[in-house]
């Protein structure tokens, strides 16, 4: 009957470390998703405090990453990072086509890893 228990309590403790994973994991790239579309909108107006914007996000990125990596490691949260430099890079030389089609990049490869982090029944089957 202990090891009935034990075992209860052990599978309560994976399903809620799973379910506070996928919450944290919505959480994060809902927000990373509104900044993206706020920085998008800043650069399709060529507005001068998009690098701004960029950078606080990049810095808020790198904080976030090393706990997703927690979870799971991908190449993509790691080119993600390479990405958001790359943006930067074309803002700073003021070339907002280029920053505009990089950030394209960004929401996609952003809704790739959320999809890859996120809880998803075919990966169980």
């Amino acid at each position: 009957m202990k090891k009935v228990i034990l075992a209860v309590v052990i599978l309560a403790i994976i399903i809620t470390a799973g379910i506070l994973e996928n919450v944290y994991v919505d959480k994060i790239f809902g927000e990373l998703d509104s900044r993206l579309a706020d920085l998008k909108e800043r650069i399709i107006s060529r507005d001068e405090t998009a690098l701004e914007k960029m950078e606080d996000m990049q810095e808020w990125w790198e904080k976030h990453r090393r706990y997703a990596e927690l979870f799971v490691y991908s190449p993509d949260i790691r080119a993600f990072s390479v990405a958001l430099g790359e943006t930067q890079g074309s803002l700073e030389c003021k070339d907002y086509d280029n920053a505009l089609s990089k950030i394209r990049s960004l929401q996609i490869m952003a809704s790739n890893i959320h999809n890859i982090l996120d809880f998803n029944l075919a990966d169980i089957i």
